[in-house]
């Protein structure tokens, strides 16, 4: 099996390649701005999905069995700034992936990354039957993007997820490093007790992706972590795991955070389906992520 694989540089792109690589699947990433790490199995060929051009000759040199469209702008403030660039990322460059594989690897299937935040949040969590309303323009170029996916010619897989927990680039910060560098920098936290879904680790979530590719189911899947929090408990989570004292977490309402983009609120993902690969409980990922920290060097115990 040969897998392509968009968005290779980002949180989840990055650990697929590797477990892919480590279940010796050939991988085909494609790259655009960001580098990838050096992978046994792996080809990096540049890719530019506003550039049908580009994204032939990606998939020419991918002869794969299966995309995996990781590839999102997923700024959800940026998107509520820039509709122009939203759309462009998220939704026409989905578009031309997809006309370009019909024509190019009509056999091939796809495997298409979305979000809880198709939801509007206001009786989560929701299921795979619930019906999309976004409140946001990312969510809606993300639904946007889901239908492109679903009304194409290929076979064709939506996988939703929820706030992914893995250690992020350097200056891009993943949304639990940026509430634990919070408390390490300023001393306080202010994150919403109205605002819950899923945490996902992202491992676990690569490895859902894998299994779902390898069982060839189609359609639409809900994969997201098997707890539903508020982004206070999680905040106090955080402060409990790293050893901060959880007075400095203060609770308060999103409409006080005064940001650009409404969030779904009453969030968060459950599946009509079951998979083998098993999500491990935010105890015990939240542990795992502080190890991977250390690991790489974002995190000193002192």
């Amino acid at each position: 099996m040969r897998v392509a694989v968009t968005g290779a540089s980002g949180l989840l792109g990055r650990a697929l390649i590797s477990r892919l690589s480590a279940g010796r699947i050939s991988v085909v990433a494609g790259v655009h701005r960001s580098a990838i790490p050096a992978t046994p199995g792996t080809e990096a060929v540049p890719l530019d999905l506003l550039d049908e051009g580009s994204i032939s000759r990606w998939l020419d040199s991918a002869q794969s069995d299966c995309i995996v469209h990781a590839a999102a702008w997923t700024d959800v403030d940026g998107c509520e700034r820039d509709h122009e660039r939203a759309e462009a990322l998220n939704v026409d460059a989905t578009r031309n992936l997809v006309r370009r594989a019909q024509l190019i690897s009509p056999h091939a299937s796809i495997i298409c990354l979305s979000t809880d935040y198709v939801f509007d949040g206001t009786s989560g969590p929701s299921d795979e039957d619930a019906v999309p309303s976004p409140i946001n323009f990312y969510g809606r170029t993300k639904l946007s993007s889901e239908e492109v996916v679903l009304g194409g010619a290929l076979q064709s897989t939506v996988i939703r997820s929820a706030s992914f927990l893995g250690v992020g680039d350097p200056g891009r910060p993943t949304f639990a490093e940026s509430m634990l560098y919070q408390l390490r920098d300023h001393g306080v936290l202010r994150v919403p007790i109205d605002q819950r879904s899923n945490v996902t680790p992202v491992n676990f979530l690569a490895d859902a992706v894998i299994e779902i590719l390898e069982t060839g189911a189609s359609g639409i899947r809900h994969v997201a972590g098997s707890e539903i929090t508020s982004r206070y408990e999680l905040g106090i989570a955080i402060a409990g795991e790293f050893g901060f004292p959880i007075e400095q977490v203060q609770g308060v309402r999103y409409a006080q955070l005064g940001r650009p983009a409404p969030r779904p609120l009453d969030g968060g993902l459950t599946s009509r389906f079951s998979l083998r690969t098993k999500c491990p409980p935010l105890a015990a990922a939240l542990a795992k992520w502080k190890s991977d920290l250390i690991a790489a060097g974002r995190w000193h115990d002192t």
